[in-house]
């Protein structure tokens, strides 16, 4: 009787939240948008969009397979799928190479994305054309042994839990990818379909070792997905690729972008998903994009040239950049932490000025600042970059009394809104 009478309250306090909650499509932009929704349930929908994109420049000869891109230790970045192991800094201005940065020991069959967290890089060696690999594996280079070259690299190894076929299919496979994203403890895949013009994330820790991808959902893209950026703090994620049509290469490789946004926990299909194609004359075999405000994008494509049913298609490697100020500055507006004047980030506070003592440190660490950090969050890792501890900081110290800080070397990490800052200290016996 009791049990009957605890699953009868459970029944009825899920019964007052739905009542309470009105679900639907929140999104003024779209057309099904219903002003008395209180929750997203992911059902927008929205008119086709055609985009402009501004050519800044065509890239150096030695990039002709940029297939990934990056903001990163004061500029943007980016890097060759085959047989390369430089990352490139490129004026976004005009795209030309700003300096180059090499990596010792790093090689791949097929680098296709490099994201990123506050320590470290993840190369991930995941294109797979043919469906034949069985050695998929992302590099997880430190940030801060590839700016003082030691090249700590550890590796992340995995397969597909579903594929049971890995015969050759060159572009007649659902098993290709490459696009991904990190979140604080995972690895996202967006799979590449070739025969199905359709994305499935598949996740997987982004711990070294060996693992199984794990299959979610799918979204029908009708187009090939070949670069991703993701601004967790935001909830929102941007994928870019372009049509494919082996039949009729003519109308293949037009360019289309898909916005990922207010969704929750990483389940990047249940909130809003809108494709964006570009002008029909575009064509081009985008392979990258990255921002830093939400807004304003930038895009590489590979060079491509073939011969086709007698014409001569040759479209050069170039870095393009989209303003996407109209279809996401409403949903981003609503944001506390976003400029809407600039659409920058907002400098909630100087981490130039921020320092922490003493250095080494016993039992405690303090933060010297010119504002009261009491609201933000710190993490601490250890060089493996295994989360040790996490919290947010009281009174600007953080305690060090916890089991798993033991004497050695770690990184501090402060997260206040979308502001990061990450610091190395000592820790010593007490």
């Amino acid at each position: 009787m009791k049990i009957k009478l605890f699953f009868l309250c459970i029944m009825m306090t899920i019964t007052e939240l739905c009542t309470a909650q009105v679900c639907g499509c929140t999104d003024s932009l779209a057309i099904n948008y219903d002003t008395n929704a209180t929750v997203n349930d992911g059902s927008c929908e929205y008119e086709p969009v055609i985009i402009n994109a501004t050519e800044m420049g065509m890239l150096d000869s030695l990039l002709e397979g940029s297939s990934s891109l990056f903001f990163w230790n004061n500029g943007c970045w980016t890097f060759n799928d085959h047989n390369d192991s430089c990352l490139c800094r490129i004026d976004t201005a005009n795209a030309t190479v700003l300096e180059s940065l090499c990596i010792n020991g790093i090689s791949g069959d097929d680098i296709e994305e490099i994201p990123q967290d506050s320590l470290f890089l993840y190369f991930g060696d995941i294109g797979n054309n043919n469906g034949s690999r069985h050695n998929l594996h992302i590099l997880k280079i430190s940030k801060e042994s590839i700016l003082n070259h030691t090249f700590a690299v550890d590796t992340i190894a995995f397969f597909y839990e579903d594929q049971t076929d890995f015969s050759p299919q060159p572009r007649n496979t659902d098993f290709d990818s490459e696009a991904f994203v990190v979140s604080r403890d995972s690895i996202y895949l967006f799979t590449k379909q070739w025969t199905s013009a359709q994305t499935t994330i598949y996740s997987l820790p982004k711990t070294p070792g060996h693992h199984i991808a794990r299959r979610g959902n799918t979204y029908n893209v009708n187009g090939l997905v070949t670069g991703a950026t993701y601004l967790p703090e935001y909830q929102l994620a941007v994928l870019c690729g372009y049509d494919y049509d082996s039949e009729n290469m003519l109308s293949a490789l037009h360019p289309f972008i898909v916005l990922l946004y207010d969704f929750q926990n990483e389940k990047f299909y249940s909130g809003n998903k809108r494709r964006l194609d570009f002008d029909f004359l575009t064509r081009a075999q985008v392979e990258a994009i990255a921002t830093q405000n939400g807004l304003d994008y930038y895009i590489t494509n590979e060079h491509f040239a073939a011969s086709v049913m007698g014409f001569n298609i040759n479209s050069p490697a170039k870095l393009m950049r989209l303003d996407l100020r109209e279809y996401l500055l409403p949903y981003l507006s609503r944001f506390g932490t976003f400029d809407n004047q600039n659409a920058s980030r907002n400098s909630h506070w100087q981490a130039d000025n921020i320092h922490i003592y003493p250095n080494p440190a016993t039992d405690r660490l303090y933060i010297h600042c010119p504002q009261n950090l009491s609201d933000a969050e710190y993490e601490i890792f250890n060089l493996n970059g295994q989360l040790m501890t996490e919290g947010i900081l009281k009174d600007n110290i953080i305690y060090l009394n916890n089991r798993n800080l033991s004497a050695g070397k770690y990184i501090l990490v402060l997260r206040k809104k979308e502001e990061v800052k990450t610091f190395s200290f000592i820790k010593k016996e007490e």
